[in-house]
């Protein structure tokens, strides 16, 4: 399957969002995803998985291909969009003691296990934040999807 990757236009991709989304939140320099169109599948590379010179070849074998089948995913350096979801979230929080305390959990190194610890005591809180998390990964995911010409398909 030849795919040029300019005219990446509307290729539908038969996969999770979830697994699409996941993909994207883990992504890092220890840990990378490739999306292989032709399998249609997410290809998880891993020093955990494999061996340093396994996933070397894969990377070339990537980067030999001229038939624009492996999309890899990017590479997550920093927190910024799991703040910006906490951030967002303490918005919509209509008790303004429960906001404040929420914004207090978040200010300063450790934001995320604090935040994690503190909604644990609101279980329809948490209930809502787990939600609210999972809809702004898959818009996140489907926003990838979209930049890379791909059409995310349900099978039928």
């Amino acid at each position: 399957m030849m795919i040029d990757e300019k005219k990446r236009n509307g290729i539908p991709v038969h996969l999770s969002i979830d697994d699409v989304a996941e993909a994207l939140d883990n992504c890092t320099y220890d840990t990378r995803y490739i999306l292989d169109l032709e399998k249609q599948e997410i290809i998880e590379l891993s020093e955990n998985m494999i061996s340093d010179d396994e996933i070397q070849d894969v990377f070339e074998e990537i980067d030999e291909d001229e038939t624009g089948r492996y999309i890899p995913f990017p590479i997550r350096t920093d927190s910024r969009d799991g703040y910006a979801d906490m951030q967002l979230f303490i918005e919509t929080i209509e008790d303004q003691l429960i906001r404040n305390e929420a914004v207090q959990t978040i200010t300063g190194s450790g934001a995320f296990r604090r935040f994690k610890d503190f909604i644990r005591f609101y279980p329809e809180l948490e209930k809502r934040w787990f939600t609210w998390k999972d809809e702004r990964a898959s818009l996140r995911a489907l926003e990838w999807l979209e930049e890379e010409g791909l059409i995310l398909k349900k099978d039928d």
